[in-house]
């Protein structure tokens, strides 16, 4: 099934034409700023310069922004940012997707190719990156490898969000209350400035509680679990402290503190199917499920789980950045500390049995430490750096009922147990733990260089050569009540002892050494003092990893890295005084892209695999900002993308030519910005959304995962004075029903995970 044969012919010519980049908040020396599209600075070559001089596509989003889109959290952020979706079903695991490149996988031990940074430090968990989103600078996302500055696994893209310092020489803060739909209530606030003459500090926090919008269904069987699913419980706290050692000598510390606790998790709903005798779904030759339309419980947001699911989670981060400038040079130091405790459950099936239940328990700790050297001459600017980061992770997960059903029959007839948990059993109780030790260290060093060919004419260059060692300790556990004695089947070699030596399967391969190098190559061309062109050649990796789930088989337990060469062409441009267009065409050719699938190797067990891929994919990005008068501000963003895997390892027989996971043929966004004076003060009426084609959710291209097009918006009138803003808001104002996430079990049908309903907000802001 393909959605995007139309758009890919309006994708090549439209890029073409122009070509392009970003969100465009940069203007020109004679340009007037208005409203919320003030001047932008950015870091994206760790360097900070304008966004209209970066020959790359990075779009942003200020705190200012921020605020005006009613944006609290770190995974809200996509909707105004051309190719950029988020993938989620609940707090605990993040996946961005940028240009339809995302690793759908939910396991702990996995990276995300689209890296994440926090104020230049990065987070390499995917647990770690939803969470409380205030008093922010900005946030830059960056599309395409990136892996030359910053580094591993930004194959497709980086994320980086920057905190708000503090003042130079006065007090200055705000306090904010807000509620709204669902009884959620918020507060946040922050204060900072001058300690000392040399000394300034700032101290933020956020306060969020939220009953869920997933209703439990109340005339239903019973046994259900009567709490509301997608609601909030947590905190974040962040104290920022920087200090001139000397006349060239800067500290600046960084710590932060977040915690959910007890979140409500679960909230997934059967698409229909029509039900075989075995009360299986049927699936097509590449085991995906066939569905009807509509959800088994007649209402996406009602849930029949009668597991209790939450998650509690504990993140802290400390980040301590020395910069030393010299004559001509400027010498940087950046040492990041992050921990990360989380529990979470949840009921993976919908309905009031246990057929799935899934766990995760995970502690990890992370150090970083990166050293940059810059300099520039009247015709070069250049960057030389190494870095070194060290992860221990030590989790568990667990799996109880129908995916381990193949594996108990298997087990039974290899000797190990002494009965199967079969089908007719129900419920399923088949359990599997799987615990595991892994540590990750990489070291890198890396080099990019801007020399100016002519006064109009900049070539880029740049080369990081990247090195990881990863280890890992693996066993896995049944029993199930005609097992009642935990016995371990499977582990690596290094697990192997007296107490366990009949093992169903040995994995030997508990070691990845991998090494390989990033590269970039750009020429950047300057056509008028409004007009600047590039083209680029990005080459991204991602190192390999481990398939730990309960039925997988020896073959598919490691997966391969994956390579990306990227080639780009981008403008940014004035076209008048207050009206600019950025824009960005691209091709990618993958080798080895990773792909990830549940549908099972058995005929029902659903286990989640990782594989390997050539793929490859083109598109555009277009964004227009322009302040048509004193009094309106509009922003439009359009994009288009066609991908196209080779062969994806699923059931009986491959899936061939999918698409990328989240990645609609056409997409945009819009906004719409009107002030009007109130006396004094001031009236804004705000009118923003996006608009999404049809895409699958999943790299299966599974009809149990179709999201067919859709448009959400937002609506927003906003009172402000000198010191306060009062705001009314609604988001998803048309009440559109729509899917935040969908997984393929093949025979156990397609779940998906609904995004929230119409919800509407009042905030109270007070600013000093």
């Amino acid at each position: 099934m393909k959605l995007n044969s139309t758009s890919k012919y309006v994708a090549l010519a439209l890029g073409l034409t122009i070509t392009g980049q970003t969100y465009a908040q940069e203007n020109s020396d004679e340009t007037q700023s208005t409203g919320i599209f003030e001047k932008i600075q950015v870091t994206a070559t760790k360097r900070t310069e304008s966004i209209q001089d970066v020959p790359v596509s990075v779009s942003a989003l200020s705190g200012e922004q921020l605020d005006a889109l009613g944006l609290s959290d770190n995974a809200e952020i996509t909707q105004q940012i051309p190719n950029f979706q988020v993938n989620a079903w609940s707090p605990q695991i993040t996946i961005f997707n940028l240009r339809g490149v995302s690793q759908n996988n939910f396991v702990d031990n996995l990276e995300a190719p689209i890296a994440v940074y926090q104020d230049e430090a990065y987070v390499s968990s995917m647990n770690a990156i939803s969470g409380q989103m205030f008093d922010i600078e900005r946030v830059e996302v960056l599309r395409g490898p990136q892996g030359t500055l910053f580094g591993r696994n930004a194959t497709g893209g980086l994320v980086h969000y920057i905190s708000r310092g503090a003042e130079d020489d006065f007090t200055s803060g705000y306090l904010e209350a807000s509620v709204g739909s669902y009884n959620r209530q918020s507060l946040e606030g922050a204060i900072g400035g001058e300690i000392t003459d040399n000394v300034r500090g700032r101290v933020a926090f956020r306060h969020e509680t939220a009953d869920g919008y997933i209703k439990a269904m109340t005339d239903g069987p019973e046994g259900i679990d009567p709490r509301a699913i997608g609601g909030a419980d947590g905190y974040g706290v962040r104290a920022t402290l920087e200090a001139d050692l000397s006349d060239t000598l800067l500290a600046e510390f960084i710590f932060k503190f977040s915690k959910d606790d007890d979140v409500p998790t679960g909230g997934y709903v059967f698409e229909n199917c029509d039900f075989d005798a075995d009360e299986l779904c049927p699936v097509d030759a590449s085991g995906r499920a066939i569905v009807t339309g509509g959800v088994v419980s007649g209402d996406p947001h009602v849930h029949m789980s009668d597991t209790r699911g939450f998650l509690n989670r504990e993140t802290t981060s400390a980040t301590l950045k020395l910069t030393k400038e010299f004559d001509d040079m400027e010498l940087v130091s950046i040492t990041n500390y992050l921990s990360l405790e989380k529990s979470y459950l949840e009921d993976g099936d919908a309905f009031p049995a246990p057929i799935v239940v899934f766990g995760q328990d995970m502690e990890l700790n992370q150090f970083s430490q990166e050293l940059r050297l810059s300099g520039n001459t009247d015709t070069l600017q250049w960057q030389v750096g190494g870095y070194y980061m060290d992860v221990e992770m030590d989790a568990d997960a667990l799996t109880i009922g129908a995916p381990n059903i193949d594996l108990s029959f298997d087990l039974f007839e290899a000797g190990i147990i002494s009965a199967p948990t079969v089908f007719d059993d129900f419920p399923f109780d088949g359990r599997s733990d799987r615990e595991y030790n892994l540590t990750v260290e990489n070291m890198s060093i890396f080099g990019q260089i801007d020399y100016e060919l002519a006064t109009d004419l900049t070539l880029t260059a740049g080369l990081r050569y990247s090195k990881d060692t990863k280890e890992i300790d693996w066993v896995a556990f049944f029993s199930s009540d005609q097992q009642t004695t935990s016995i371990p089947y499977a582990a690596t070699a290094s697990n192997i002892n007296s107490t366990n030596p009949n093992l169903f399967n040995v994995f030997d391969d508990d070691e990845i050494n991998y090494s390989d190098y990033a590269a970039r190559l750009s020429l950047n061309k300057k056509f008028t003092k409004e007009t600047m062109g590039f083209v680029a050649w990005n080459r991204g990796i991602k190192g390999g990893n481990w398939t730990l789930s309960s039925g997988v088989s020896p073959d598919r337990f490691v997966h391969k890295p994956e390579v990306l060469n990227s080639f780009e062409v981008g403008i940014k441009t004035e076209l008048t005084k207050n009206t600019r267009l950025n824009a960005t065409t691209y091709y990618y050719d993958y080798t080895d892209y990773q792909t990830f699938v549940a549908i099972p190797p058995g005929e029902i067990s659903a286990n989640p695999q990782i594989g390997n891929s050539d793929a490859t994919a083109y598109g555009a990005e277009f964004e227009l900002v322009s302040s048509v008068t004193d009094n309106l501000d509009v922003l439009l963003g359009l994009a288009f993308s066609n991908s196209e895997v080779e062969e994806i390892q699923a059931g009986a027989l491959p899936v061939i030519n999918a698409e990328f996971p989240n990645a609609p043929s056409v997409s945009g966004n819009y906004l719409v910005r009107y002030y009007t004076e109130l006396g004094e003060n001031e009236i804004v009426l705000q009118f923003d959304g996006a608009y999404y084609g049809d895409q699958f959710l999943e790299v299966t291209n599974g009809p149990g995962t179709v999201q067919e097009a859709y448009n959400i918006s937002n609506l927003s009138v906003t009172y402000q004075t000198e010191n306060w803003t009062i705001s009314l808001a609604s988001k998803n104002v048309f009440d559109k029903i729509y899917k935040a996430y969908s997984l393929d079990l093949g025979a156990l049908g397609a779940t998906s995970y609904y995004a929230p309903p119409r919800t509407t907000n009042l905030s109270v802001k007070y600013q000093f």
